[in-house]
């Protein structure tokens, strides 16, 4: 009897721990959802409007340290030994998180972090990357002082900034690399006939909470999908045919915070589609401008270029 009396006591406290527990994590996942809700503009498009800065470089793809050593070996048989670049003073190191690299690969999606080429184009661009400077076409148009394309214009660069302007039914997009800039319309009208194709692509887009979705086509096949900066790395020559079509979504994770993610496919190039993501966009000090990008004044890089190459 006595024992029987007893158990309800015994069963309080453990009864009680649970439901505190529980209660705790139910707090806690609380907080974990919630979602910022950031100042609507009179249209009712989130407001994203301002200036901002890259957070971080980031390593494209994942490579092994004994297939980046041999690349490194092929180019300086190619051109010798790397000649180097601009200053860091314009890459703002002190404006990045950290060491100013962020951590992991943007290709995230095929699992193994590479680009799925199919057998025929990975060659090509293969030659293409460890044969760059064999024809003026094979340089990047980067380096040409021509647009970058979509989505590689969004990977951080030595030119940092960004503008995002929005007007009712547009957002706009101003880079400070190459004095770029992309009107996305978000007003349900269709992209124009195939045979159009712009540098940057055709966008539309449309918000889904706090995700600016935007659909891009109508790119020439002029550009590079993804790759380094400078026209050198383990990424460079990755084309695209005009096929190519981009899904870009852009998520307002905080007042100051925004995350890139983008599905890339080409079926006459990739063997799927896939995906690449990475934090695109930092809030920028309030005494932050953009500079005029004045790329082509001047500039004798593609006259001098073949002096630095061995190639005929």
């Amino acid at each position: 009897m006595k024992n029987f009396l007893l158990r309800p006591l015994i069963l309080t406290p453990i009864i009680v721990g649970v439901v505190l527990v529980l209660s705790g994590l139910s707090l806690l996942s609380g907080q974990e959802n919630e979602i910022y809700k950031p100042e609507l503009l009179p249209d009712g498009q989130p407001n994203i409007q301002g200036i901002y800065i890259s957070p971080a470089y980031l390593s494209l793809e994942r490579w092994t340290d004994e297939e980046r050593e041999e690349w490194g070996e092929k180019m300086i048989a190619v051109r010798g030994p790397n000649p180097g670049a601009y200053g860091t003073e314009w890459t703002e190191g002190n404006l990045r998180e950290g060491s100013g690299r962020g951590e992991g690969y943007a290709v995230v999606d095929p699992p193994n972090g590479r680009v799925p080429w199919q057998p025929w184009a990975l060659a090509k661009k293969t030659y293409i990357r460890d044969n760059p400077y064999d024809r003026k076409s094979f340089i990047d148009s980067r380096v040409r002082c021509l647009p970058a394309g979509t989505p590689r214009g969004t990977f951080s660069s030595s030119y940092n900034g960004w503008q995002v302007l929005q007007t009712p039914g547009h957002v706009i997009i101003l880079y400070e690399h190459n004095h770029l800039y992309r009107v996305i319309p978000i007003d349900g009208s269709p992209h124009p006939g195939k045979d159009i194709q712009l540098w940057m692509g055709d966008s539309r887009g449309r918000w889904e909470g706090n995700t600016l979705v935007v659909d891009v086509k109508n790119l020439t096949d002029k550009t590079w999908v993804i790759g380094e900066l400078g026209g050198e790395g383990m990424s460079a020559g990755s084309f695209h045919s005009p096929a190519l079509h981009v899904v870009e979504r852009f998520t307002i994770v905080d007042a100051d915070t925004i995350d890139y993610e983008a599905t890339i496919e080409d079926p006459n190039v990739f063997t799927q589609p896939w995906k690449i993501a990475f934090r695109v966009w930092q809030r920028a000090p309030p005494e932050y401008v953009l500079f005029e990008y004045a790329c082509h004044e001047g500039n004798r890089s593609m006259d001098l270029t073949p002096l630095v190459s061995n190639t005929p």
